[in-house]
């Protein structure tokens, strides 16, 4: 697949959910079929503060499974539900975008893993691990 082609995919991916369209989370780059980056730019309603630009850790943790998924459904034909998520924030997620880059670990018959590191700017905010269904219908 070509880099063009992977992120037309990535971004077909992105807006399936109706979730994913109201977060409004972007396609940045996909490096080969282990590797994806999505941006989710910051908006008051996804605070958690009235008054300052931080990410709700709810918000955190979808941007993370949204990028997961991304890293093991461009690679695939059909669904791959989100079977376990983990997360460790590290420190308040501020605005005014964050960056989710998800490598995936594993592609298995089943059962795929990916972590997901969620970036703002370049300082490293959460961690996540991720299993995902790959084996046909869940």
């Amino acid at each position: 697949m070509s880099p063009e082609s992977a992120l037309k995919r990535l971004g077909d991916e992105l807006s399936l959910p109706p979730l994913n369209r109201w977060l409004a989370v972007e396609p940045v780059s996909v490096d080969g079929s282990e590797r994806v980056c999505v941006r989710l730019p910051f908006r008051r309603e996804l605070s958690y503060h009235d008054e300052l630009e931080v990410f709700h850790g709810g918000i955190v943790a979808s941007l993370a499974d949204i990028a997961g998924y991304a890293a093991v459904a461009i690679g695939q034909d059909g669904a791959c539900p989100t079977m376990s998520l983990a997360i460790d924030y590290l420190k308040p997620a501020m605005g005014p975008s964050l960056d989710a880059v998800a490598i995936l670990r594993r592609r298995g018959r089943t059962v795929s893993r990916v972590d997901i590191e969620i970036l703002s700017g370049k300082e490293l905010v959460a961690i996540a691990r991720g299993t995902f269904h790959t084996g046909g219908a869940a």
